[in-house]
């Protein structure tokens, strides 16, 4: 069963991939539940906007560096990308303790496993940045043409 708030965030998707995005996290949380855990969608679509301010932290605000990706340069900006989280209960392990984060990290990758079934391409694979938690829409697209098209109107995901 997929939880409100991973609802909320696959509705913010493109229509045409919300169903593979569905059927990824309930096989996830399936897999995850097996080490007592939940599995959680905690970004989809972002706009612009808030792409920028990811961008800056690190650089022009205070905390770490949490992307490479300026505004544009995100599947989140185009509604074809997911960030999950893993949680005990209501423990949100990805920023816990040293511990935590290294099971997180292990449940990003068992997760991972199920990526190419549904269609999806895994963030841990990224040369730029390692991005376990990220897993976006296998578009045959570069995001130079997903501007494109989108300001075409055309397909994103082909």
């Amino acid at each position: 069963m997929i939880d409100e708030r991973s609802a909320k965030h696959l509705d913010s998707l493109l229509p045409e991939v919300r169903d593979a995005f569905a059927d990824f996290l309930i096989e996830a949380k399936e897999l995850i539940a097996k080490e007592g855990l939940d599995y959680k969608i905690i970004c989809g679509t972002r706009s612009w906007e808030q792409q920028e301010a990811l961008y800056a932290k690190g650089r022009t605000a205070p905390g770490p560096k949490v992307t490479n990706a300026k505004p544009g340069s995100s599947m989140h900006n185009f509604g074809i990308a997911i960030d999950c989280g893993v949680f005990k209960g209501k423990v949100y392990m990805d920023d816990g303790t040293p511990a935590d984060k290294k099971l997180a990290d292990m449940m990003h990758k068992q997760a991972s496993t199920l990526a190419a079934k549904h269609k999806l391409r895994w963030g841990g694979n990224f040369k730029s940045i390692y991005d376990a938690p990220h897993f976006e829409y296998n578009t045959p697209y570069t995001l130079a043409d997903l501007c494109v098209r989108r300001e075409k109107g055309q397909s994103l995901i082909a």
